[in-house]
């Protein structure tokens, strides 16, 4: 039986920026605070979920974009990927990770401590997750089982919750959550309230992180998400024009935006690339909750096309910032927002705040 000091069991290799920006972060945070802890990320994924990115698949649907065409080609040993530009599969490798491991091999390794955390790793009505009781802790060997900042995502209270989902969740010895909706699940299963805290992203400083890439580009909006309106691309045009800033759509799942002047594909763009673009835009107009937090990380002017899905992770948290009636308003102008007095010394003081108690939370119990 493998055995490690501390792993930290999130979606690994999914290839989604924010699923990795919020690895990377944890990762780098835990490193900081707990030195004298081995921190490694748990170099282990769903099959069903890992084949759903990467299997390479046969008849109509067989590999429709162009960016799984270059993920089966980074992922094939038969292939010539070296020729491309490997993205998301060569940027986990390099966080500290531990082997690569199967569920039965996971099964089989000990850890002193596990984490579970972040993202939606606890939203199992996902039918890509599996149903994998993994992402629970459930059959993995640990002498202490914590999470944080996990989300049940769409998940409401007085579901029928699967019984892997109850056992895992009593088993461990200490929850923290991303959501105000995860801390009621939490409260309903085990009968305490846990702790809801920071998303991993900003227990990092990324305005510091020598990793992230400046871009090419100068003068720009980022375009970052999907079901973007008819009135709201109008509004953005408009708003871009009348500064004179390009528009620059971030490719999130094969987007074909021809309304605006530069588009970044997937497979072209590498994670501290994307983050880059975030971190040096004069703008940014997103639907997306990683996409809301980078916005607000690195201070921008923000345009938030707002949808239930989102809200149902971001809104007590929107609340807190004094931002939910700004972003919140579905079909709310986008010049609106992006005119907006964007004075972040108080929301930044908060996050500070925040920061420092969730810090606090996961390194003192570790």
């Amino acid at each position: 039986m493998s055995a490690y000091d501390m792993g930290i069991l999130t979606f690994w290799d999914v290839p989604n920026y924010g699923t990795f920006a919020q690895a990377y972060a944890l990762q780098c945070a835990l490193a900081q605070h707990c030195k004298e802890r081995d921190v490694r990320q748990i170099a282990y994924l769903d099959q069903k979920h890992y084949d759903a990115y990467y299997a390479k698949k046969t008849g109509k649907n067989f590999l429709r974009s162009n960016f799984y065409k270059n993920m089966w080609d980074i992922v094939n040993p038969k292939s010539n990927y070296n020729q491309r530009k490997a993205t998301f599969p060569k940027y986990y490798l390099s966080i500290p990770h531990t082997e690569r491991l199967t569920a039965s091999e996971l099964d089989r390794t000990k850890f002193d401590t596990l984490i579970l955390g972040s993202d939606i790793i606890w939203d199992y009505s996902f039918e890509i997750f599996d149903n994998d009781p993994r992402l629970f802790g459930v059959g993995i060997h640990a002498n202490k089982k914590i999470s944080y900042a996990a989300s049940f995502g769409t998940i409401k209270p007085g579901d029928d919750y699967p019984q892997y989902v109850i056992d895992g969740v009593k088993d461990l010895d200490f929850i923290t959550v991303r959501d105000e909706n995860s801390a009621d699940i939490v409260k309903e299963i085990t009968g305490e309230r846990p702790s809801v805290v920071l998303d991993p992203t900003w227990l990092w400083d990324f305005n510091m992180d020598t990793n992230v890439v400046v871009p090419d580009y100068e003068d720009y909006v980022i375009v970052y998400g999907q079901d973007f309106s008819n009135e709201f691309i109008d509004q953005l045009c408009s708003y871009a024009k009348d500064h004179h800033l390009q528009l620059i759509c971030l490719d999130c799942n094969n987007d074909q935006y021809e309304w605006c002047d530069v588009l970044i594909h997937q497979s072209d763009l590498t994670p501290f690339e994307w983050i880059g673009l975030f971190r040096h835009s004069s703008a940014i107009a997103t639907s997306t909750f990683h996409g809301l937090t980078f916005s607000l990380i690195f201070n921008k002017k923000l345009a938030f096309c707002a949808s239930d899905f989102i809200l149902a992770k971001a809104d007590n948290f929107l609340k807190k910032l004094g931002l939910y009636d700004l972003l919140s308003v579905k079909g709310r102008d986008a010049r609106e927002m992006l005119d907006y007095d964007w004075d972040y010394s108080s929301i930044n003081a908060f996050i500070s705040t925040e920061r420092e108690k969730s810090l606090k939370l996961i390194t003192s119990t570790l």
